[in-house]
């Protein structure tokens, strides 16, 4: 396979570029052609093997970032809308694809539809790719019918998690930076500097306060077992990381999340925003009610409120309005709750479910812009702990030795 430059134009007469694999530039062409472009140039990229190589190499590495997945189902809502096949259609935007382990995934789930399976159970077979949130969606809109439609959907949803990503680590830049600098200079101090005072105080044979002695502790255990300190860290994510994938302690500590006095509200506020726009979407797709609601759940990144939409789900079944169940959930807000039954009652509930997606959307993006502010206090707290100790660790026995010699 050779990889090709292209310039092509869509059906609206815009001109787009990039780079495909064809066998030559015949076969190059006609994929374009598939794709509903219309082929202007196409020039075969010369390179070494060795370079070939080692870009394939370096690309099956990184990670499949959101911005793939926003870029392989948009292309694909485009090509199914155009009347592409499925099986033809994953073939021509596999095509598209620089990320190599990416484009493997996509060829197994093409073969995999090709030996009988339906494209959601075959997107489930690769979990660690694609989410929850994709594969339930894709199968809402296969028992509909409107596939294209949902992968649309699914990409302008996940064009707004990576924006709400791209926000909260703008937004906590500095405090990790403060963080980080001050975690390297209290590991410097501990290392080269509390043992010049220790060998100093040692001289004089005096009894050391509790802050030293924990100081000049905490240098022997980092210099003499710092592999241990590197173990133990290790042995803590990975616990920590399996205690995560059972249901439990994922619904534990989304529970701490949730009750967190600076995270929580905003991790409420972004769940409840696509609950909002994931039940609209799927109300919007003729998805019956309670099938609308589980596949909502499913979606959710939080297990609480994943449980909360649940217990909703099957109090809506024995016949309640969806509003009943959620005003005694302690989850939803009552401007929340009002503009739902506003929807239930004129029958505008799709569109009112839009509304409160917004809602949350603008009260999750105010409490972005305010994150940094309210980590400042803490962070000045942290600081003055740490500077506090090594002030005591070292200026006690100072003081103590300024009273001997008074003495």
């Amino acid at each position: 396979m050779t990889r090709f430059d292209y310039k092509a134009r869509d059906h609206y007469g815009v001109l787009t570029a990039g780079q495909l694999e064809a066998e030559n530039s015949k076969a190059a062409a006609k994929q374009l052609e598939k794709m509903g472009f219309t082929p202007i140039s196409v020039r075969a990229i010369e390179s070494s093997w060795l370079n070939l190589q080692m870009t394939d190499w370096i690309n099956s590495l990184q990670p499949i970032s959101p911005q793939e997945l926003i870029v392989f189902t948009r292309q694909l809502s485009s090509v199914l809308e155009a009347g592409v096949p499925l099986v033809d259609g994953l073939e021509a935007v596999t095509e598209q694809i620089h990320h190599k382990r990416f484009q493997e995934v996509v060829r197994q789930v093409k073969k995999d539809i090709g030996g009988g399976s339906t494209f959601s159970d075959a997107l489930d077979k690769h979990r660690k790719v694609f989410s929850a949130l994709i594969v339930n969606m894709v199968r809402a809109g296969e028992r509909a019918g409107i596939l294209p439609q949902v992968l649309d959907r699914i990409s302008n949803l996940l064009e707004k998690d990576a924006e709400t990503a791209d926000k909260i680590i703008s937004a906590t830049r500095y405090p990790l930076l403060v963080v980080g600098t001050l975690s390297i200079a209290f590991v410097i101090l501990t290392i080269y500097v509390i043992p010049r005072f220790s060998s100093f105080f040692a001289a004089f044979k005096a009894e050391l306060p509790l802050p030293t002695r924990i100081l000049i502790g905490m240098n022997y255990y980092l210099t003499n077992y710092w592999w241990m300190v590197i173990l133990a860290v290790f042995v803590l994510v990975y616990v920590f990381r399996r205690i995560l994938e059972t249901e439990k302690g994922r619904y534990g500590w989304d529970r701490i999340l949730l009750s967190s006095p600076i995270l929580g509200p905003l991790f409420s506020k972004i769940n409840l925003s696509r609950f909002g726009h994931m039940l609209s979407a799927m109300l919007g797709s003729g998805i019956p009610i309670l099938e609308a609601l589980t596949i909502t759940s499913a979606t959710v990144d939080n297990k609480v409120i994943a449980r909360v939409i649940l217990d909703v789900r099957n109090q809506v079944s024995q016949g309640k309005s969806l509003t009943e169940p959620m005003r005694g959930s302690q989850i939803f807000p009552p401007i929340a709750i009002s503009m739902v039954a506003i929807g239930e009652k004129a029958g505008t509930l799709e569109k009112m479910l839009d509304k409160v997606a917004d809602y949350f959307d603008r009260e999750a993006d105010y409490t972005i812009r305010n994150l940094t502010p309210l980590l400042e206090p803490i962070m000045i707290f942290g600081l003055g702990f740490v500077l506090l100790i090594f002030a005591l660790g070292i200026l006690l026995p100072m003081w103590d030795l300024i009273n001997v010699y008074k003495t």
